[in-house]
């Protein structure tokens, strides 16, 4: 690995060779290109040697092997779930980002809400899916736990993929019924229409740190699929407007996920606001994206963190293995 001289960057040796690994086959392929070609030229611009891979090339793991370090510069199904993670470790090959144990962990949300919850983070009642039963007696089960409006959602999905608010039973059947016929696992959470909060967690000497929470504005119902896609149907705003409690709650929310979960080196925990005041964590994200217009590297830049910074100390913190 390059050494650390105390500055800013890194000066890195001319035989080491940092492998950007982006695409994938996974349903976040574009966003995860879109983020290694930013990465890329981030780590050319401090002065490293770089190979830019895609996972979803057949010759993927030859390439792999033959580069110091993996920057793991994607996200979804095969990347961000501890597969590609134990890939690594078991070819001897260090990588950025969490681990095979708190990357499988956050990827399927049921499991991470109940270790989250065990640690004293709020999260919302969900409603576990079971794939065998039919939509119509599942809605029935789902309704007479939770109040309408629901939203339905894929167990082990990124970048809101899976998605379906229903406001009565007859929604709900639909939902459920089309999203089990695209192959997803499902459960439900009651739907709140509030704000929605992301926080970034950035370690420094091993000890995470939560960076200044970034509120989305979503153009629609929520923020789903289509509008995380388009620029014209969202924007954020960092530092979020915020009661200085209600920030503090949601830094140390953030901070408890990641280290609940077993993360390493950086996250993004999502929280919704209610009506109410009250938080509610929804997810955390092993692999948040990278782009230099995304969210993890605007909340690093409100923390006087730059991008070429931030990408230099996630490359710092690879290592393996990690379990």
């Amino acid at each position: 690995m390059p050494r650390n001289t105390g500055t800013t960057a890194l000066v890195p040796p001319d035989d080491v060779v940092v492998g950007v690994l982006t695409g994938g086959a996974s349903g976040e392929r574009h966003r995860s290109l879109a983020t290694g070609a930013d990465v890329a030229q981030a780590l050319t611009t401090l002065g490293h040697r770089i190979h830019v891979i895609d996972t979803a090339d057949p010759g993927f793991p030859d390439q792999v092997r033959a580069v110091d370090v993996a920057f793991l510069a994607l996200a979804g199904r095969h990347a961000e779930d501890g597969t590609l993670q134990g890939f690594l470790e078991t070819s001897g090959i260090p990588y950025t980002g969490s681990g095979v144990r708190a990357s499988a962990l956050a990827m399927h949300k049921p499991t991470a809400k109940t270790v989250v919850r065990a640690a004293g983070v709020p999260v919302l009642t969900d409603v576990l899916v079971t794939d065998a039963e039919p939509a119509h007696a599942a809605a029935e089960d789902v309704l007479a736990l939770l109040d309408a409006p629901v939203i339905v959602k894929a167990r082990d999905e990124g970048s809101s993929i899976g998605l379906a608010v229903a406001r009565d039973e007859a929604e709900l059947t639909r939902a459920l019924e089309g999203l089990h016929a695209a192959g997803h696992s499902l459960f439900v959470e009651p739907f709140v229409e509030g704000r929605t909060v992301t926080v970034g967690v950035l370690e420094d000497n091993n000890a995470p740190v939560p960076l200044p929470a970034a509120e989305i504005l979503a153009i629609g119902e929520f923020y789903d699929q289509t509008a995380k896609n388009h620029p014209g149907l969202h924007s954020f705003r960092c530092p979020a407007d915020l009661p200085d409690q209600t920030a503090f709650d949601l830094a140390e929310a953030a901070r408890s996920a990641h280290t609940a979960l077993g993360c390493s080196s950086h996250s993004r925990s999502d929280f919704i606001i209610a009506p109410d005041g009250r938080i509610h964590w929804l997810e955390l994200n092993t692999l948040p994206a990278l782009r230099r217009t995304a969210t993890l590297p605007l909340m690093a830049a409100a923390a006087d963190v730059g991008y070429e910074e931030l990408i230099e100390r996630v490359l710092r913190g690879a290592s393996t293995p990690r379990g």
